[in-house]
């Protein structure tokens, strides 16, 4: 099981009303993955450490090879490819070892070359300048300009927005209302200090702790309250699945679920860049 993902209690950010309404029939998805551990994982120990999540298989890579099973980067681009799909990946400009979003280029530069998103994933967005930093330091990675976020560990204040915004953040996704349930607050739009809001929907790390899934039962749960959330109105959801979570038991459900939401849903799967144009 992956570990519970740290979340400090939203603060009172009043958010301003959403966009006008999409056209009718419109059911959208945005597909994200938040790339949380340096390049090279968080060491041997650690996972060793955290073997029971993990195929035996995988230990023994682990073991002999010096395998990293936290990157799962490739894999998911490898599943999405398969059915069409492009997604967003948010990178860490400073991985917790110290490292920096550089041991990441060939994989950022692949990403944007064959038509994924690579987006922000802030440590620090307590000023404009501590923001616009992180944000060139992954610019200068990426070759091009950053448009979306997602703050680390959700750590959102009554300032992370306005400091968004002067940073030339486009979009965010760093709300969720409830980690608990599904909750039709953690869905569609919401706009504060010019900055387009997309609350997560689903997390894989929620539903496999808070809300005690499996993987024998999750995907059906999914598609469930999607149906659900689609049929009260809403018109687009966020999903959040880390890359270090596709090989753990549990995670490692993501190319089930993406076969079956293309198989027995009618939706539309988007960047984040793609569902800001379509709000703006």
């Amino acid at each position: 099981m992956m570990e519970k993902a740290s979340l400090l209690t939203v603060p009172q950010i009043h958010l301003e009303m959403p966009s006008p309404m999409l056209p009718d029939g419109t059911q959208a998805v945005i597909l994200t993955h938040d790339v949380d551990w340096p390049r090279k994982g968080p060491g041997i120990e650690h996972i060793l450490s955290r073997s029971a999540r993990f195929d035996p298989k995988i230990i023994t890579k682990v073991k002999s090879e010096g395998f990293n099973p936290y990157y799962g980067v490739q894999t998911i681009a490898e599943i999405e490819e398969q059915f069409g799909i492009k997604s967003t990946f948010f990178f860490r400009p400073t991985y917790d070892d110290g490292s920096k979003v550089d041991e990441y280029k060939d994989t950022i530069r692949a990403l944007i070359k064959n038509g994924w998103e690579v987006g922000l994933h802030a440590n620090n967005t307590s000023s404009v300048e501590a923001v616009k930093s992180e944000k060139n330091s992954l610019e200068r990675i990426a070759g091009k300009q950053i448009s979306g976020s997602r703050v680390h560990y959700l750590r959102v204040s009554s300032d992370t927005f306005r400091n968004l915004a002067e940073a030339k953040i486009k979009y965010d996704s760093s709300i969720t209302f409830d980690k608990e349930s599904i909750d039709a607050r953690n869905s569609g739009c919401l706009f504060k200090n010019r900055v387009a809001v997309f609350p997560i929907t689903f997390m894989d790390a929620y539903l496999f702790t808070y809300m005690g899934l499996t993987e024998k039962t999750i995907t059906k749960f999914i598609l469930k309250k999607m149906r659900e959330l689609f049929s009260s109105g809403v018109q687009i959801m966020t999903i959040l699945w880390h890359d270090n979570s596709i090989m753990m038991k549990g995670g490692r459900i993501y190319s089930n679920l993406i076969k079956d939401m293309c198989a027995q849903m009618d939706v539309t799967f988007l960047k984040g860049i793609e569902a800001f144009e379509l709000v703006a």
